[in-house]
């Protein structure tokens, strides 16, 4: 017989993106075996990561076969949030879980340990959860931590529709996908901040070129060598409490006839061109 309150939460599509809406964050996790909380994640780095984990949901779904549902939560800033759901239930589940305040995937957050919880509805660790997960369609669960060296950096939770239903072959496959998912999570961090750390090369290099040019007009200006011109800069830098590359930017402004095609970076092969043929960085 089919849980209550289940109905199209068990139909599975595309993963269910979490991140910022209401209810999918949870309370600050504290220390315990691990370092509590992944880093905090930024421009191009959030975004790999988080494409990364939300495929994983949906691929561990798939490789576990007849769950009700799999979500994926990080604690990035010490703060846990939901990323991502195979299913709407098992984004409902979640919600409740941060709604209390206690449960699996907090416990498994915050020690690095999974917890295997086979019968919610008679769980009493954590207070309501449990009675209320079963009354949403998740009759049992399996929480399973991420480690990347000491750190947790997140958590998948594997639901199922019966009592007892997660099979000890499930769950070791999901101890499995865990490790790989840890070794991807690694990956995607390092790219997406080389990612990062491209784009900041690429507007130093801009700023360069743009002071290289002030430079150029103070010393034909006042007739001075290259590091009097750049003297002459960082002292107003300085008492103006204004940046140099801006300043720099100004000076190259004050030549008639400079274009604002003056101050910005030549074409990266990063650059997309959008429908109107606009570039896109």
């Amino acid at each position: 017989m089919a849980p209550p309150d289940q109905g199209a939460g068990l139909r599975r599509g595309p993963p269910v993106p979490l991140a910022g809406a209401p209810g999918d964050a949870g309370p600050p996790v504290g220390g315990g075996g691990v370092t509590g909380g992944a880093p905090s994640l930024q421009g191009p780095v959030q975004r790999l990561v988080t494409d990364f984990l939300e495929l994983s949901a949906t691929g561990i779904h798939d490789r576990l076969g007849d769950v009700a549902g799999v979500a994926v939560s990080t604690a990035e800033g010490r703060r846990p949030r939901t990323l991502a759901a195979s299913t709407t239930l098992a984004a409902d589940v979640d919600r409740i879980q941060f709604r209390i305040g206690v449960g699996p995937c907090l416990a498994a957050l915050t020690s690095g340990v999974a917890l295997h919880a086979p019968d919610l509805a008679g769980d009493d660790r954590w207070g309501d959860y449990g009675p209320q997960a079963a009354a949403r369609g998740a009759a049992s669960c399996y929480s399973v931590p991420v480690l990347v060296g000491d750190t947790c950096v997140a958590v998948f939770k594997v639901y199922a529709s019966e009592v007892d239903a997660i099979t000890p072959d499930q769950r070791a496959t999901a101890d499995l996908v865990a490790k790989e998912v840890s070794g991807g999570f690694a990956l995607a961090m390092h790219l997406g901040r080389q990612a990062s750390d491209l784009d900041d090369l690429t507007a130093l290099l801009a700023h360069r070129r743009v002071i290289d040019l002030a430079l150029g007009i103070l010393m034909e200006r006042g007739r001075v060598p290259a590091d009097a011109a750049f003297g002459l800069l960082t002292q107003q830098s300085q008492s103006s409490n204004v940046k140099v590359h801006e300043l720099a930017a100004d000076v190259v402004r004050s030549i008639p006839g400079t274009s604002s095609d003056d101050l910005v970076p030549p074409y990266s092969p990063r650059d997309e061109p959008d429908a109107a043929g606009a570039v896109v960085r």
